[in-house]
């Protein structure tokens, strides 16, 4: 049996990473107030604006594009928590990848941050292929690496995480990550957990 997870919340708090650029963006523009303006922002509406509300609110002579940069490429402040590296120790007796979307250097700098490479055997960077969730390319990669196998998708998002592995055949767990930005989307994989914890027993019942 293979162990494939997604990596934004599900291995790690995403909100963690989001108040981790912020701050990263903070200090570059020497603007304490700053943090706090986007974080409400974020709440408010979502990732999407935020930027430009910034520059709006402060009215600034920075290029909308240095902000992203910095957000995305600044070294996370991100970790495990003791749930999740129980998780992947468990994991640690099979076969294990990751499939994750965003910019894949993004993703990277994560994986590397939490120290994943001690974990996981095969990373899919779904970007890095071109491609991205819920196209069945990155599941059809992992498949192509690990020959004849069962697969179980861990993931937290309904929109776009199960699609492909239910049509592929794969067994499917939704982490419904209580502070996740997909928390309210009803389910719509095999099981759904609401902790890290949890998923261990669900895959324990599998083998």
């Amino acid at each position: 049996m293979v162990l494939v997870f997604d990596l934004d919340d599900t291995l790690y708090d995403e909100i963690d990473f989001v108040k981790s650029g912020f701050m990263h963006i903070s200090k570059y523009l020497k603007i304490e107030q700053s943090y706090a303006f986007m974080l409400e922002e974020f709440y408010k509406s979502g990732s999407g604006r935020v930027f430009n509300a910034l520059l709006e609110e402060f009215s600034l002579d920075v290029k909308l594009q240095k902000l992203i940069e910095i957000y995305r490429f600044a070294k996370p402040n991100i970790a495990l928590d003791n749930q999740a590296r129980t998780l992947l120790e468990f994991a640690k007796e099979y076969k294990t990848a990751l499939i994750s979307d965003g910019h894949y250097i993004t993703q990277q700098n994560k994986f590397d941050t939490l120290g994943l490479q001690h974990y996981i055997q095969k990373p899919i960077f779904s970007d890095f292929y071109h491609s991205a969730k819920p196209n069945k390319k990155p599941f059809e990669l992992v498949m192509q690496h690990f020959k004849d196998e069962a697969f179980v998708y861990i993931a937290d998002n309904p929109k776009k995480d199960f699609f492909a592995p239910k049509e592929l055949g794969w067994r499917t767990i939704r982490l419904k990550n209580p502070v996740g930005i997909y928390k309210e989307y009803e389910n719509n994989a095999e099981f759904e957990v609401n902790s890290r914890k949890e998923i261990v027993e669900v895959l324990k019942g599998m083998v």
